[in-house]
């Protein structure tokens, strides 16, 4: 089997290497970026990830996988993919919400956001389109004025 093409680029890094540059711009490890990324594209007919094959052939298809993983690790890590993503746009959002970060910052973060996604997706041999840029900035816009625009929060 050849090897998966999003990881072609970290061919020649170790587990670790992808670990470290992934904890320099993400919440996330490289098990679940792997992880997340081969169940987001080896799905059966029935749309379900393929969890059993992906931990299998974990190290045929990722070059910095370190061994095989069974089901239940794949699902682990995909579901502690899951939770981080969720975490950290609670973090994200309540930061503008509660007002400790202005709007100019925070535009500012998300235009630096925009550029660490677009070195993610080069890595995976993919790019951020400007269409595609400009429809993730609006979208978060969008969210930004809807809180602003909000009477109050409920618990």
């Amino acid at each position: 089997m050849n090897r998966y093409e999003k990881f072609k680029k970290m061919e020649n890094k170790t587990y670790s290497e992808v670990n470290r540059y992934l904890k320099s711009t993400t919440h996330l490890t490289a098990r679940e970026w792997m992880i997340a990324r081969l169940c987001a594209d080896f799905k059966n007919v029935s749309d379900h990830s393929e969890m059993t094959w992906i931990g299998e052939n974990l190290p045929d298809i990722v070059p910095f996988a370190e061994g095989p993983y069974s089901r239940q690790e794949v699902s682990n890590a995909h579901s502690t993919f899951k939770k981080k993503v969720r975490r950290s746009g609670t973090t994200f959002f309540y930061a503008y919400y509660a007002g400790l970060i202005g709007q100019e910052e925070m535009l500012a973060m998300i235009h630096s956001m925009i550029g660490d996604i677009g070195e993610l997706l080069k890595i995976e041999g993919g790019e951020l389109s400007e269409s595609h840029s400009e429809e993730v900035q609006l979208l978060i816009a969008q969210v930004l004025k809807n809180i602003n625009e909000a009477d109050g929060f409920e618990y």
